[in-house]
């Protein structure tokens, strides 16, 4: 099972671009110890797994051969599980949101002639309205985030005339 899960490893730090030294700089070990864990010759811990599940932005499952689909859906799970329950919860709901008004879109654009029932109609209404909000609200927070750092930026002597 280790060879696996070693395996996994190198091949997820390699796609990130990561080097051995990348990899033992965030789990504060020597180059020598990740060669060591990547060649199988060392257990990897349950701890250490957990920090390069998050450091490869890859589900856990994943080192032990679990397939979630392609490298976005993997990146996917593994940014959700980083987030906070709040943001988790709050992204989820818009990517509901917005797969609910993509699938009344399908239905007009297959078949432009079909004329929507109401209740599919209101439905894509509703959530375009709260998908809007959403966007407004996190703009309002974006300007803000954006405004902060400008002022920051200046404080601190920071030209940004350009």
């Amino acid at each position: 099972m280790n060879d696996a899960i070693v395996k996994r490893i190198k091949e997820a730090r390699q796609e990130r671009g990561l080097t051995q030294h990348d990899l033992a700089e965030h789990l504060g070990r020597s180059t020598a110890a990740i060669s060591e864990l990547e060649r199988g010759k060392v257990q990897v811990t349950a701890a250490d797994l957990y920090l390069i599940a998050q450091l490869l932005n890859k589900p856990i499952e994943y080192f032990f051969g679990e397939e979630f689909g392609d490298s976005e859906i993997q990146d996917l799970i593994a940014v959700m599980r980083k987030q906070p329950l709040e943001v988790r919860t709050q992204s989820i709901q818009t990517t509901k949101l917005i797969l609910q008004m993509q699938q009344i879109g399908d239905i007009v654009k297959n078949d432009p002639d079909k004329e929507l029932p109401f209740d599919e109609i209101q439905t894509f209404f509703t959530a375009f309205l709260a998908f809007s909000k959403q966007i407004n609200e996190l703009t309002v927070k974006m300007n803000d985030i954006r405004d902060k750092l400008i002022q920051e930026l200046k404080s601190q002597g920071v030209d940004l005339s350009n």
